[in-house]
């Protein structure tokens, strides 16, 4: 049997194309509620039933919308993992399966947790895009922690490409190295766009899509206020439209930053669930954002993309769609000037991520062919 935990939504869109893919009765999943009312949504769009054992916020809850939520969220977290414990023992033992595995993905809290727990439960923990690194432990915090820690428990590496993999063998890190070639992000992809969405009324023929919500940019309030100048100035150039994640909402908010968000050009959304953003972006020209799931995305679909941060530990996309910041004002607005230089051909072949894993999973005995 297989035990697949998320947290977030950005963890589950991209696990979701793996819980389509196992067969019925060979897994079992843990959320740990990190985004309650955003999971709620995409539970809804996406067909995920509920997570067998909900443990951290209660799913009726509020999300985590400050960083001062997150340690109560951790205490909840570990009281209801050691509440759920026994069940969990129970269904890996009445599975009857000889192998059994903890499947965590990517580098948040819950990934690191997840990966602990699988050590607790005498499990051996398979880490979905294992192998990147910034090698600055600031940037991205403490999502670089949790990848190098994550990578000490796992034993079962699933990297995406040959530098990740090459990251994992120079720190000699224990169990078998996978290459899926590709995120499991373009698996999600195809996904979405294969769905039948309602596009968003009342925007623009086209537009540039902005969505900022990392914490070492929020906790920057002079870097913070220096790309909403930047997005403001473009704004009189192409219409944007910024996504309002409750982080980055709030933010805003006891910054008095909002103001450089009232151009007539900007359009503020909600955060959208993954199946509505991803129509979203078929009509963008350009992105703008610190997000290294979105530099992902816009590599696979070929979009011009900024990436505003210090560094990021994905190669996807970087020396063709995809343009790195450093925070420095001047590539922002090179990028704003001149974004259509940087138009992509996208993925087109069929190669799947999670097919990959999937085999794995089939030679290990944790799931029946």
């Amino acid at each position: 049997m297989v035990i697949v935990i998320y947290g977030t939504t950005g963890e589950l869109i991209k696990i979701l194309p793996l819980l389509k893919a196992l067969p019925a009765g060979s897994y079992q999943t843990i959320c740990t509620y990190q985004q309650p009312q955003q999971l709620k949504k995409l539970f809804k769009s996406a067909g995920v039933p509920p997570p067998d054992y909900k443990i951290g916020l209660s799913e009726d809850a509020q999300d985590l919308e400050s960083i001062w939520s997150i340690p109560g969220w951790m205490i909840k977290v570990w009281f209801g993992f050691f509440v759920n414990r026994k069940k969990i023992r129970r269904a890996l033992k009445n599975s009857g399966d000889t192998k059994n595995l903890m499947i965590v993905h990517g580098d948040t809290t819950t990934t690191l947790f997840g990966a602990i727990m699988g050590r607790l439960l005498h499990l051996k923990v398979g880490h979905i895009e294992a192998g990147l690194r910034s090698f600055n432990w600031r940037h991205p915090f403490p999502e670089e922690l949790n990848r190098i820690y994550t990578s000490k428990i796992a034993r079962f590496h699933f990297a995406p490409g040959k530098t990740p993999i090459k990251n994992l063998k120079k720190a000699a890190v224990k169990g078998e190295i996978v290459n899926t070639k590709y995120n499991t992000v373009l698996d999600s992809l195809r996904m979405a766009k294969a769905s039948k969405v309602t596009a968003q009324k009342g925007l623009p023929r086209t537009y540039c899509v902005v969505s900022i919500h990392r914490n070492e940019l929020l906790t920057q309030p002079k870097e913070l206020k220096a790309i909403l100048e930047s997005v403001n100035r473009f704004a009189a150039k192409t219409p944007i439209v910024f996504l309002d994640h409750p982080l980055t909402k709030e933010r805003l908010h006891n910054l008095k930053l909002d103001p450089l968000l009232k151009h007539k050009n900007i359009t503020r959304l909600p955060k959208l669930t993954y199946f509505d953003f991803i129509n979203l972006l078929g009509k963008a020209n350009c992105i703008i954002t610190d997000s290294g799931g979105l530099q992902e995305e816009a590599a696979y679909l070929g979009i011009p993309c900024l990436i505003h941060r210090k560094a990021t530990e994905r190669e996807e996309g970087l020396g063709g769609n995809v343009v790195l910041s450093y925070y420095e004002p001047s590539k922002v607005d090179e990028f704003c000037d001149n974004y259509k230089k940087y138009q992509g051909e996208g993925v087109s072949h069929t190669v799947s991520p999670t097919a990959i894993i999937i085999k794995t999973l089939q030679k290990e005995s944790a799931i029946q062919d």
